[in-house]
């Protein structure tokens, strides 16, 4: 009990440096969606992107594709940087939804809208912002395109207006792992690691319900080759 307090004091404090003053109190209501949509209106896009960027963010709302909690606290990071860079990221996000992928699972864990607050917090640039997600788009593109061709999941797209399915969060985390292997552990496709650390990253998943059991299998049914052509598509999107 005594190192599970202490695992969330530090998460606590990990939040606290990296967020700061964009982190939602404890126990606080959950922003209402016209709330987002309002915060969006004010950041002065153009009437054209705003109402895609609404529309998307609706569909995401309802479907549990994003929450607006963390969207709301997204666009206010956003609003600090410049217009060009903040509709740039939102972009790949508008299209991220418009594809069925998941963008956000809340205030922690595997999401693109999470990644985004994360590189702002550390003071990265709008460039090296929209080259990462960018990436990470690849890798669930990737992702969902392998699964499909060796037969893993049905279906190489998912419809952005039904609600999130297990195979959905399989492909966020899937892509998830093999990016961070990549961008962060700095391995490489034909690295050793690489599916070890990918198929741990799917079990421990599974452990905490984070996952259904039928992930672990559909992990341990992954080859290296499989791997490496998810990384090769996600940087050779002409390939995909």
């Amino acid at each position: 009990m005594r190192t599970l307090l202490l695992s969330f004091l530090v998460l606590g404090l990990w939040v606290g440096l990296v967020f700061g003053e964009s982190v939602l109190p404890l126990g606080a209501q959950a922003p209402s969606p016209a709330e987002v949509l309002n915060c969006l209106a004010e950041m002065g896009f153009s009437q054209e992107f705003t109402a895609a960027l609404s529309t998307a963010l609706l569909v995401g709302f309802q479907t549990g594709r994003a929450t607006t909690t963390v969207t709301l606290l997204l666009l206010q990071d956003l609003a600090k940087i410049p217009k060009d860079q903040a509709e740039q990221t939102l972009e790949i996000l508008r299209y991220a939804l418009s594809q069925g992928f998941i963008v956000d699972t809340g205030l922690t864990g595997s999401s693109m809208m999470n990644e985004v607050r994360k590189l702002l917090a550390l003071g990265r640039s709008g460039e090296e912002i929209t080259r990462v997600l960018s990436l990470r788009l690849g890798f669930l593109l990737a992702t969902r395109s392998i699964l499909t061709r060796y037969g893993l999941i049905l279906g190489s797209t998912a419809s952005p207006d039904a609600p999130v399915t297990s195979t959905d969060r399989l492909v966020l985390e899937l892509a998830w792992a093999c990016g961070d292997f990549i961008l962060w552990e700095g391995g490489g496709p034909s690295d050793p690691r690489f599916l070890p650390f990918v198929q741990e990253r799917l079990n421990r998943l599974c452990i905490v319900g984070v996952l259904p059991a039928e992930a672990g299998k559909i992990g341990a049914a992954l080859t290296p080759e499989a791997l490496q052509e998810i990384v090769r598509l996600a940087f050779q999107p002409e390939r995909r």
